[in-house]
């Protein structure tokens, strides 16, 4: 999920075929995880400097002659949504590899049309990237507005066809909404309305996202490709309500025939990458996010990953408004063994005390580093902080979220052509 922006087209290119060139993922002929446990490579991290900055609540909605409120219930129900393939499909079972080694509970493929090309990366601008699902945003696991279970991933244009003449979608963001009864999905843009009520899109890559009730969280980053926007300048959580998605009335609009305003946004000391919600930390349900930090071939490198715990204000404003002020916040350090390493992190996902975390490659030099899955407990000193590490996840992962009332984490994976949805019991996806 969240790779750190590059700052143009061309380096992402470059990245995205130096990933692509990685031997073919690793399988397992037993699935299982093979374990260890040792003191985390986790230390506290001073809270000073990290305090979020609120920026506008606006609430703002489009021309009502042009737009009529639809919600979540009208984005899960039409006959013209895209159907998702499963294991019955034959394209989708070759996928199968990239899934997580250890015991899945549900898995589905991306359709074709957004699977990408390897061979074409030019022309295969959307990548995913952040994931939530409503069974982080209810504990029923049904959105507000509709009784499907669903699932919203958020995806970036990261690669324009000409490098030197990015496309003016470059870097912006689109949401897929799934409705997992059914493994149907459209297409909602995410959206700010300006002074004249003329819409626009919402860019800054969207590596993460939280679902809290109807609020959707989604981590932003500064580069809107020159477009001007709220605090477009700045590294933001921008916020949207789900109950207050708009449909194109006439039918057309292309990107813009499914819209979400943003309803409020903050402005976030360091480039956030990923982001899940905690309904079990102490004090009340809070945001965990973190940073992307790439490891580069050295020990120290490994270390130097942030992560940030934000709580939400008590009722009655505890709806999407944050205390600015974290709680807490770690930063990892150099590991005794590599095989522990917190680097390269994609997702987190906080469960209380316990955090979940999967990590891409970067440049890792442990065996299978596509596939490295971390469960870290925090609790007590940090002396006492423990670290069960393995390579049996899924193949170059992204977000990651928990359903609540399961127990499972769902996840997805980034790669062209590689492109899988699933979910795993906790218990099978390491120790607490």
């Amino acid at each position: 999920m969240a790779e750190q922006w590059m700052t143009s087209a061309l380096t992402w290119f470059v990245r995205m075929a130096a990933a692509c060139a990685l031997a073919a993922p690793v399988v397992s002929p037993t699935g299982a995880a093979a374990l260890t446990t040792t003191t985390a490579p986790l230390q506290p991290l001073s809270l000073t400097g990290l305090a979020l900055r609120a920026g506008s609540d606006p609430y703002t909605v489009p021309l009502s002659a042009e737009y009529e409120q639809v919600g979540m219930g009208g984005v899960l129900s039409g006959s013209d949504r895209t159907a998702l393939p499963g294991s019955e499909d034959a394209g989708c079972a070759a996928r199968a590899a990239y899934r997580p080694l250890v015991p899945v509970s549900t898995w589905f493929c991306w359709d074709a049309a957004a699977q990408g090309d390897k061979d074409d990366l030019p022309h295969s601008p959307w990548v995913p990237q952040g994931l939530a699902t409503s069974g982080e945003a209810q504990l029923d696991g049904t959105p507000v507005g509709s009784e499907h279970r669903a699932l919203i991933t958020s995806w970036a244009w990261l690669n324009s066809p000409d490098p030197n003449a990015p496309d003016y979608r470059t870097n912006s963001v689109i949401l897929k909404v799934v409705d997992l009864d059914d493994r149907r999905y459209r297409n909602v843009l995410p959206v700010w309305v300006d002074g004249q009520g003329k819409l626009r899109r919402v860019y800054g890559h969207g590596g993460g996202l939280a679902w809290y009730g109807p609020y959707l969280f989604m981590t932003s980053s500064s580069n809107w490709n020159g477009y001007s926007g709220p605090d477009s300048t700045k590294h933001t959580i921008r916020v949207f309500d789900t109950r207050k998605i708009y449909r194109k009335r006439d039918g057309g609009g292309g990107d813009y025939r499914y819209v979400i305003p943003e309803v409020r946004h903050y402005i976030t000391p360091i480039l956030l990458d990923y982001m899940s919600l905690d309904r079990n930390s102490s004090g009340g349900a809070s945001l965990v996010a973190g940073m992307y930090k790439r490891s580069s071939g050295t020990s120290a490198s490994l270390a130097g990953t942030k992560l940030v715990r934000y709580r939400f204000q008590p009722p009655p404003d505890g709806d999407y408004r944050l205390i600015t002020s974290p709680v807490q916040a770690w930063v990892s350090t150099v590991p005794a063994n590599p095989a522990d390493a917190i680097s390269d992190v994609q997702g987190v996902q906080a469960d209380g005390d316990v955090l979940y975390l999967n990590m891409s490659a970067g440049s890792h030099p442990g065996p299978n580093p596509s596939r490295r899955f971390a469960t870290v407990n925090v609790g007590g000193a940090a002396s006492t902080w423990t670290i069960h590490a393995h390579t049996s996840w899924a193949y170059r992962p992204e977000d990651l979220s928990l359903w609540y009332g399961t127990g499972e984490l769902w996840g997805q994976t980034e790669g062209e052509e590689e492109r899988v949805v699933f979910s795993v019991r906790i218990a099978d996806a390491g120790p607490a």
